[in-house]
């Protein structure tokens, strides 16, 4: 439980969301940046679920293994990690897009900024590794704190300061980045145990 929880705070990365929510909201009231909160965590939540729920089978179907997928996962989470660690955020924002967080809750929020490739990867990886239950608690309780950290960026922001969210954000890179390389390690790892030309 608690490799998934530090893992899925680390991917999921409230810190780095709560500049580009702040940026995107602009200066929208606060009950309407609530709103847009709430409706970014709950579709971001529906989507991950449905990984979990759906991911194996869909795998299966398809003829992809386990370990293939879950090197997939490792080498998805390079990009946001680079970006968090150069940029101090996962993803780049637009300029000039409206400012009513309502038009970007679904996107760019919900998708990919907190239910991205490498979010929706690691679900399943996890949801074959430690269990759906473990996966879905983990995947809860750190969207629960997503939404807090959404609901309250502007306080956030002036309180912190922008400089001090950008450099706790490039940590977080370098912890996505360690995540990151495990992911691809551990799909070598049970790849080569799996398959007798290797042993």
């Amino acid at each position: 439980m608690t490799q998934a929880l530090v893992s899925f705070f680390v991917i999921l990365d409230p810190l780095g969301n709560i500049l580009v929510f702040h940026l995107l909201a602009g200066t929208a009231p606060f009950w309407r940046r609530v709103f847009a909160a709430l409706l970014a965590v709950g579709a971001a939540f529906l989507l991950l679920v449905a990984f979990s729920l759906g991911g194996e089978e869909v795998l299966s179907h398809l003829g992809i293994s386990g370990e293939s997928f879950q090197v997939a996962a490792g080498l998805l989470l390079f990009p946001p990690a680079y970006r968090l660690i150069m940029e101090g955020q996962p993803a780049p924002v637009e300029q000039g897009r409206s400012q009513d967080p309502l038009d970007h809750a679904l996107v760019p929020m919900a998708t990919p900024m907190i239910a991205g490739p490498g979010a929706l990867a690691a679900t399943t990886s996890f949801t074959e590794s430690v269990g759906r239950e473990t996966t879905l608690a983990a995947i809860g309780l750190i969207l629960i704190l997503t939404l807090a950290a959404l609901a309250a960026s502007s306080w956030l922001f002036r309180f912190v300061g922008a400089a001090a969210l950008r450099l706790l954000s490039r940590i977080v890179g370098i912890v996505l980045f360690a995540i990151a390389v495990d992911f691809v390690l551990d799909g070598l790892r049970d790849f080569a145990a799996t398959n007798a030309i290797f042993q």
